[in-house]
């Protein structure tokens, strides 16, 4: 497959990754998110910015971003279910913007609107992965991500999830502590989300890359033949 194809595969994977990162709030515990994007947000820049400014490795970066990306689930939980239905959304979409405006005002940590530069690739045992070994990163991320979703679904966290979406007064009534569970959905989504933007950035970092080597190849070529035409 060529860098565009691999793009197009490694791009389903991750919106399937994101899904099922949506499915655990919306599916298993019914709460409303029109902001998730800004746990991705964070989750990239979080990377990004351990591996270019601070040289870390991306493994380390990556366990320390789904940390950070978690607290900051669980943090917004705790205020987003004091409300519920239009409310829950608004609290999300709020978030969302304040994410998406922080990252862009604060130029110095994030790069602004030009992002960050020069991403360095994520690598195993001094291997430097290229676009086919990211593919098949995410790829393997896929699948686990889902396989672990449906085993969420059948454990007893998955089932309590369920029966505080269907009726909180019932869940009350077995024991179940709703703050709790939901808070748990907002939490394990945020990591989830998170998984998927860890390889994201450099998945765009390599394609705008090689899409750049590609155009100046181009633009050689073509000086070149104009620089040299055919005589007739």
């Amino acid at each position: 497959m060529n860098s565009y194809q691999l793009y197009v595969v490694t791009s389903l994977g991750l919106t399937t990754m994101v899904g099922v990162g949506l499915n655990i709030l919306l599916g298993l515990s019914g709460q409303v998110s029109l902001g998730h994007v800004g746990f991705y947000a964070i989750g990239a820049y979080t990377t990004a910015i351990l591996t270019t400014t601070y040289g870390a490795s991306f493994w380390v970066a990556l366990a320390v971003a789904a940390a950070l990306t978690g607290l900051v689930g669980t943090a917004l939980a705790l205020p987003a279910l004091r409300v519920a239905g239009p409310y829950l959304a608004m609290v999300t979409i709020a978030f969302g913007f304040i994410v998406e405006h922080g990252a862009t005002e604060w130029r110095g940590l994030t790069g602004g609107a030009n992002g960050l530069m020069n991403i360095p690739p994520p690598a195993v045992g001094g291997y430097l992965l290229g676009e086919r070994a990211l593919a098949m990163l995410v790829l393997g991320l896929t699948a686990i991500i889902v396989g672990l979703f449906a085993r969420l679904a059948r454990s007893p966290w998955g089932l309590a999830m369920r029966a505080v979406r269907d009726s909180e007064v019932a869940a009350g009534s077995v024991g179940l502590n709703s703050v709790v569970v939901r808070t748990a959905a907002f939490t394990l989504s945020a990591i989830v989300t998170k998984v998927l933007a860890a390889p994201c950035e450099h998945i765009v970092a390599h394609n705008s890359e090689s899409r750049a080597n590609e155009t100046g190849r181009h633009r050689r070529s073509h000086n070149s033949e104009s620089n040299h035409p055919n005589s007739l």
